[in-house]
């Protein structure tokens, strides 16, 4: 796991932006929707879903990333409510500083330990004592 702050700030009192989170979103939308109902506001440099590693789905929220911090400002402040697919959206600041750090996919915990074990040659235990 990487030590560096992926967060700045805080959830209840997030500051001002380019990038706004929108949560609450239909699994079924997509980019371009996103984006048609943003750019309302303002130039849009990206636009990123965030999809599930193993099935591809959405999760249910983007990031939109605006040109200038008071497009998303007005985004903000007016986005909040409007429905997008038949979900009422929230949309917020973003308070991610960088993406998370990435995994090989499986869990690393006892199980990948285990399987270690067992796929170990017998003459290391037979050394081992």
């Amino acid at each position: 796991l990487s030590r560096r702050r992926r967060h700045r700030g805080d959830r209840e009192n997030p500051k001002e932006s380019k990038c706004i989170g929108v949560f609450g979103m239909s699994l079924h939308t997509d980019e371009r929707t996103i984006r048609d109902v943003f750019e309302r506001y303002g130039p849009i440099d990206e636009v990123q879903i965030v999809y599930d590693y193993h099935t591809g789905r959405s999760r249910g929220f983007a990031f939109v990333y605006y040109k200038y911090i008071d497009d998303a400002v007005d985004a903000k402040e007016n986005a909040p409510g409007v429905e997008i697919d038949g979900h009422k959206i929230r949309v917020d600041y973003s308070i991610t500083e960088r993406a998370h750090t990435p995994t090989p996919g499986t869990y690393l915990g006892l199980l990948v330990l285990v399987n270690k074990l067992i796929n170990v040659s017998p003459n290391l235990f037979i050394d081992m004592l």
